[in-house]
């Protein structure tokens, strides 16, 4: 028999170089695909928030609110509403909200464009407006923003008008 061998030129660290470059290249991509996700889930979140203030603070911080969405809440001073038909496509609904009704010093006037006039908008109604701080102290309700709460349709039931003779009782321990 002949004297046969065999080597190899480049040797085994060859092949021990590869699956190390796959491992790097494995974490590489990995590291990527997490910043990408990293980065979407910041962005979402970004830009789906809504600053909830009431009228003081919109005041405080109207500066750094400019152009941003946010949501205003305050009671509506009933003197205040006026219903425009500018044509017939285009109307405009204005009113004012401020935090307390009974010493409202500081209104936050409010402006609705193209909404109709709701039957809950009335004096000492509560409010909850969706929009951006317009020029000027002027908040601009955004398409569909405008949140009514009236507090004469909300009456607390008296137990003994109830039909079936229900009897409440109250369990404060």
């Amino acid at each position: 028999m002949a004297d046969v061998s065999w080597t190899n030129e480049s040797g085994s660290s060859a092949l021990l170089s590869n699956k190390s470059n796959n491992r790097v290249k494995f974490a590489i991509g990995g590291l990527l695909m997490f910043a990408a996700i990293v980065f979407l889930v910041v962005n979402a979140v970004r830009g789906n928030t809504q600053l909830y203030k009431t009228v003081a603070e919109f005041y405080s911080q109207q500066e750094e609110l400019q152009g941003r969405d946010l949501r205003v809440a305050g009671w509506v001073m009933g003197d205040s509403i006026k219903f425009t038909q500018i044509d017939a496509a285009t109307s405009q609904l204005e009113f004012e909200i401020v935090d307390d009704y009974y010493n409202p010093n500081l209104r936050l006037k409010v402006i609705a464009m193209n909404e109709p006039m709701p039957d809950l908008l009335q004096d000492q109604a509560q409010a909850l407006v969706e929009g951006r701080a317009g020029e000027g102290g002027v908040f601009l309700v955004n398409p569909g923003g405008l949140m009514l709460k009236c507090p004469t349709r909300y009456e607390e039931l008296d137990p003994a008008g109830h039909p079936s003779g229900v009897t409440f009782s109250s369990n404060n321990q």
